[in-house]
């Protein structure tokens, strides 16, 4: 807040107003102290401002936002639990659209103690449908563990989730509504009695070894009859091709048939590294991809 930031300032902090004191702190960026000399200091060294937006505000107060975009860097969306953040926010979008007003969007998620589980499902419930519809830059998470829940890795996080964890799930989040690509892209088909693998556990196998890998897209299906017309636009094919055996697809092209399953993951990288799409894995990136598997 601005006020907190002017009390301790904080190298290269941005400042956070509500909509409803838009107009005094636009006064101390533009040079509105009381000597006539500038006063930017409540916006502190970095002289950015972002702004607080509920939902509820008048056509009026929306307006002066829009009027005055120049002046701010971001605005960050927090409604109240009497309102529908999906409306509130498409309300809020719908007008910046019709102004031709471009600023970031923050969306800021707020949930009460739950599991990790639910959290996950909450978080996709808020924000999942905005983003998919490309309403939204990003996100932020304010969120309290149950009480006696270990935080996910088994670390104790002192009274919120493992911040590992948070950043874990919001960038599944921005992954799954297409906002941002920071990993492996995996489809999968739903299993049927025409699988002729474990599905679960050769994805999670695939998944392990192959999970580092932004920008690419594999495959997992269970049979030939329905797979590679669900591949979509996979870049890699993972397919039963027979009892035992597992094809491999370059795109829509099958590429190697009948690999025994023992060795069709190694195949499969080795495809990935013909493709020029492999990489090896960062010490950090391998060491996250454990302490996710652990939890």
């Amino acid at each position: 807040p601005a006020a907190a930031l002017a009390a301790n300032p904080l190298p290269g902090a941005v400042a956070l107003v509500e909509l409803a004191d838009l107009e005094a702190k636009l006064l101390l960026r533009t040079g509105g102290g009381a000597d006539g000399g500038a006063t930017t200091s409540a916006l502190g060294d970095s002289g950015r401002l972002a702004v607080t937006v509920r939902g509820d505000e008048s056509d009026e107060q929306l307006a002066t936002l829009c009027a005055r975009e120049a002046e701010v860097d971001l605005l960050l969306v927090e409604t109240p639990e009497r309102l529908s953040r999906l409306h509130a926010s498409r309300r809020l979008f719908n007008t910046l659209k019709e102004r031709r007003v471009d600023l970031p969007v923050v969306h800021h998620l707020r949930t009460p103690a739950v599991d990790s589980a639910e959290l996950a499902l909450r978080l996709g419930m808020q924000a999942g449908s905005l983003l998919g519809d490309g309403l939204g830059d990003g996100i932020l998470i304010e969120a309290e563990r149950e009480e006696g829940e270990a935080a996910a890795g088994g670390e104790a996080a002192g009274g919120g989730f493992d911040i590992a964890y948070l950043r874990e799930t919001s960038f599944a989040l921005l992954q799954g509504s297409r906002m941002r690509n920071t990993k492996t892209e995996f489809v999968s088909c739903p299993s049927c009695g025409r699988t002729l693998f474990d599905l679960q556990e050769v994805t999670a196998q695939i998944s392990e070894r192959t999970g580092h890998l932004p920008g690419v897209t594999v495959a997992i299906m269970g049979c030939i009859v329905n797979g590679p017309g669900e591949m979509a636009d996979a870049d890699f094919g993972y397919v039963g091709g027979a009892p035992g055996k597992v094809d491999l697809y370059v795109g829509k092209e099958v590429v190697r048939r009948g690999i025994p399953n023992e060795d069709a993951c190694d195949q499969l990288i080795e495809l990935i590294k013909e493709n020029g799409m492999w990489k090896e894995p960062e010490e950090e990136e391998a060491g996250e991809e454990s302490a996710a598997v652990a939890a």
